[in-house]
């Protein structure tokens, strides 16, 4: 009869112990840590794989990762881990876009309102090559594409003008007012 009970009591013990185990996963599941984890961990996830396939697709050669608190590793082709500032200009420039790509496509998945205009203002102007211009064209048509968005370009370059651009619009500024150039 003691057996009886105290094997009662065991089990009661262990039946306490599973609810408190679900209790506790729930506190943590529940917590700001918690959820704000998971977050983190599945949008990384997302992010990380837009990243480097935009880096591919922009031959910048470099493969980058963040971390949890959003701090990035870089690695050159060779697989060498570099910081960010021993890049040079144009490949700090495909490495930002390829951010700014990646970011515009989670909050994309993220969003119950859809964006279909993007403008970029002097984004071909500085620290690109014509290769790098190109590719970044190439990859703003994609996106136009896909996400049937409507892509402004501001450019002093002539060189933006190109086979992937479907209007130029000319600007000329005299005495201080800007007007159209037929």
């Amino acid at each position: 009869s003691i057996s009886k009970k105290v094997d009662g009591i065991r089990e009661t013990v262990n039946r306490l112990n599973v609810k408190m185990d679900i209790l506790k996963s729930s506190k943590f599941i529940l917590s700001e840590e918690g959820i704000r984890s998971f977050i983190v961990k599945r949008i990384l996830r997302i992010l990380n794989s837009k990243l480097n396939m935009y880096l591919a697709k922009l031959d910048a050669n470099t493969r980058c990762e963040f971390n949890e608190y959003f701090e990035e590793s870089l690695w050159d082709i060779s697989g060498n881990e570099r910081s960010y500032y021993n890049f040079s200009n144009g490949e700090q420039r495909r490495i930002d876009l390829a951010i700014l790509f990646a970011f515009q496509d989670i909050r994309r998945l993220q969003a119950d309102v859809d964006m279909n205009i993007s403008i970029y203002d002097e984004l071909l102007d500085s620290s690109l090559d014509r290769r790098g211009s190109e590719l970044v064209l190439a990859l703003l048509k994609e996106r136009a594409d896909k996400n049937k968005e409507c892509v402004y370009i501001v450019s002093h370059r002539k060189e933006a003008q190109s086979s992937y651009t479907n209007k130029v619009v000319t600007l000329q500024k005299k005495n201080g007012i800007t007007t159209l150039v037929d």
